[in-house]
């Protein structure tokens, strides 16, 4: 099981690693406040604009736009996750004040529930009880990679943390719930004053729908490419980057987030600087010599999907 120790042990021979390698990194800790702002300004835009779609074109649209509303929904998760880490503005009242009026409540979240978790889950990485987003794995990994998503996919458990976020979360005080009612009521009173009754009914819908949906299962198979079917023992043997391009990784891993491993070993880095993280860390021996990197999320012998399966066929 891994342990505190291991975690910080990981950290530290990496930090000293970099150290040695001319302190490259610092310059990998600067923020740019004005990113995530335009960053979240792009999301609140996109998704209005499908909102739009589905009203004045019509339902032909509505593919198409629980497509680009849940991308969005992942994409200001990351923000959220930013914000969790002070990656958004160094002084914590300006980076909790952006994420706390723009990013939270919209996507469910109490940031000071969703802060203590995020913290759990760095400190107790792989503990089972103690890492709140560990996804236990069965005895066996099956025959096919299918069969340990969908496993995930039709979870209730999965499912309901994907839709409800913190409304239905165990832990979350009922001061936190509250307030993202309240945020909530407040956006969609404004919402009918400037765009009218349809347009707001439609957006409540249209945001429901993709979270119950394709955001789910973009979600499950995030939170897949983050951990499973590696074993616990420290970050770099528990932890994957995904170093891949094109259009999948738009769609699944918005903002940079499929660097994870570049993230647990640095939370420091904003997701802006984290494919130069990557780059960075690649330089060094405890990198190349214990992380895990993966090219491709379906095809080839690389692929992330090939650890969800690999067992069952050695």
């Amino acid at each position: 099981m891994l342990t505190h120790s291991e975690v910080l042990g990981d950290q530290s021979e990496l930090r000293a690693q970099l150290q040695r390698d001319g302190g490259a990194h610092r310059e990998l800790l600067r923020l740019n406040w004005a990113r995530p702002v335009g960053d979240i300004a792009f999301d609140w835009a996109a998704i209005l604009a499908a909102t739009a779609a589905v009203v004045w074109i019509g339902l032909e649209m509505l593919p198409l736009a629980l497509l680009v509303v849940a991308n969005r929904q992942r994409a200001l998760g990351n923000i959220l996750h930013d914000a969790g880490h002070r990656n958004l503005c160094r002084t914590l009242r300006v980076n909790d004040a952006v994420a706390g009026l723009l990013v939270a409540p919209l996507v469910f979240a109490s940031l000071e529930s969703y802060r203590a978790d995020h913290f759990k889950h760095h400190m107790q990485l792989g503990a089972a009880g103690g890492d709140p987003d560990l996804i236990d794995p069965p005895e066996a990994l099956p025959r096919h990679w299918l069969s340990s998503y969908l496993r995930q996919v039709f979870s209730l458990r999965a499912w309901w943390g994907n839709f409800f976020g913190h409304l239905g979360a165990v832990g979350v005080s009922w001061s936190g719930r509250v307030g993202i009612a309240a945020w909530w009521f407040g956006a969609l009173a404004l919402l009918v004053e400037f765009a009218g009754a349809q347009f707001t009914l439609t957006f409540v819908g249209l945001w429901l729908l993709a979270r119950a949906t394709v955001f789910h299962l973009i979600t499950t198979l995030r939170e897949m490419c983050d951990h499973f079917g590696l074993r616990p023992g420290g970050i770099l043997s528990f932890t994957r980057d995904m170093a891949v391009r094109g259009p999948a990784r738009w769609l699944i891993h918005p903002r940079n987030n499929g660097y994870h491993l570049s993230h647990h070993l640095l939370p420091a880095v904003p997701y802006y600087h984290l494919p130069r993280a990557h780059a960075l860390f690649r330089r060094l021996p405890a990198y190349r010599e214990h992380g895990t990197v993966c090219d491709a999320y379906f095809d080839g012998p690389t692929a992330v999907v090939r650890a969800w399966e690999r067992e069952a066929r050695s």
